[in-house]
């Protein structure tokens, strides 16, 4: 079910993304093609205003009378300036106008920071071939690109508002189907537990007696035969072991918060780590953590925490040539770091992305389930843990615990 959620809003996201992106794309095409043309229509305008102001000049008796230009200029308020050009000056590059392979000639220029639009036409006067350099205020025509270029500007912020709510929109989404997929998740991973919680619970009796026998049989067997009955032992011990990892992960219990020393807590902790540990070396500093220090928390969720964090950096630092487990305390007033590294390998890409996620195991033999517990109960306890990959090696989870109990902390009932 949670798998095809995101196939059935692929085709709603597609949609969006072409609408985020083709609608804001095709208004501003839009205007500025719109634009465009008001600005090849300002030409047409300017020039045939031009040519029609050296057509009246063609039509007055004396052209360069200033009389008759300061005439032609009542008449026509866009006209800036008028010279007359009877003769032809090296390197005017008129030459084109002069010899007629070109009528009209158009530039835009800038004269006394004030934007002009000159012109450059050929006409006779009195029988004579002369170019009248006309000169227009280059705003005369912006009446015709006005509404385009609001156009143009209106375009432009609908369409980045239209880009940014279709952005929204898409996150929104995404956010939606990660959340869907979660609670899915979250479902499954309760039904899974309440699962394993009634299957562990039924093979816990069965186990613990099978257990029993086989130790009574170790007992009462001879030397030489007492090999026979430690696999049924060690086996059956392992079993436990996972069905109290079940029990724990299915049907967690509330804690129970008492203010402890923390160092006594973790002289016992350390110490029994030591006997399980075998081969395995824990380096431990208990002057890291001042004798009388009080911390108010769960003692046995605590210790099965950090048993879990030992016991898998303890496995993962076995392959190497001297196994070390160190554990680092750091206590504030109000926090508590409890940091276990190892010297092993490390964690891969996928391992570390994957780490608390329950019944995933790198190990030939182990639940998954050690990580994701001590998280939750790290989480119970009001506190967080992490895990990173040394940078000389090896790997460190880092528990955080408050060293009060917070009373405005909600509910962890740790159930899935």
């Amino acid at each position: 079910m949670p798998s095809s959620a995101p196939v059935r809003r692929a085709p709603l996201a597609a949609l969006l993304a072409g609408l985020a992106l083709g609608l804001p794309a095709l208004l501003m095409w839009t205007s500025w093609s719109s634009f465009q043309t008001q600005q090849e229509q300002k030409r047409v305008y300017l020039q045939s205003l031009i040519g029609a102001l050296a057509a009246r000049l063609e039509t007055l008796p004396q052209p360069e009378d200033p009389e008759q230009l300061e005439m032609l200029a009542a008449e026509e308020p866009a006209l800036a300036g008028v010279v007359i050009l009877k003769e032809r000056k090296p390197g005017d590059g008129l030459d084109e106008l002069w010899e007629g392979r070109r009528l009209f000639l158009l530039e835009q220029r800038e004269e006394a920071q004030v934007r002009i639009v000159r012109g450059f036409v050929p006409f006779h006067a009195n029988g004579q071939l002369c170019i009248a350099r006309i000169d227009l205020w280059a705003d005369a025509a912006d009446f015709i690109v006005r509404p385009a270029r609001r156009n143009l500007t209106a375009s432009a912020a609908a369409s980045l508002a239209l880009f940014v709510l279709s952005v929204l929109m898409w996150r929104e989404i995404q956010a939606r189907q990660r959340a869907l997929l979660r609670q899915a998740e979250l479902e499954h991973l309760a039904r899974l537990g309440r699962l394993a919680a009634v299957m562990a619970h039924e093979i816990r009796n069965p186990l613990g007696t099978i257990k029993g026998f086989a130790q009574l049989l170790e007992e009462q067997l001879p030397d030489s035969q007492k090999a026979l009955a430690a696999p049924i032992i060690t086996e059956s011990a392992r079993l436990e072991r996972l069905v109290n990892d079940l029990l724990a992960y299915g049907r967690p219990r509330q804690p129970a918060i008492v203010s402890i020393p923390l160092r006594s807590l973790l002289d016992g902790l350390v110490e029994s780590f030591r006997r399980a540990a075998g081969s395995v070396e824990i380096a431990w500093t208990p002057e890291s953590v001042p004798e009388d220090f009080p911390i108010e928390t769960d003692p046995d969720l605590l210790k099965q925490i950090l048993l879990n964090l030992l016991r898998n950096a303890a496995e993962a630092a076995s392959g190497s040539s001297r196994p070390q487990v160190m554990l680092r305390v750091s206590t504030g007033p109000a926090e508590a770091r409890f940091e276990v590294r190892d010297n092993g390998p490390g964690f891969s890409p996928e391992a570390m992305q994957r780490a608390f996620e329950p019944f995933f195991t790198t190990k030939a033999s182990g639940s998954g389930l050690g990580l994701a517990i001590s998280r939750r109960l790290a989480g119970a306890l009001g506190g967080t843990l992490e895990l990173n990959n040394a940078p000389e090696g090896g790997a460190t989870a880092l528990l955080r615990l408050p060293v009060r109990a917070r009373t405005d902390r909600p509910d962890h009932s740790l159930h899935s």
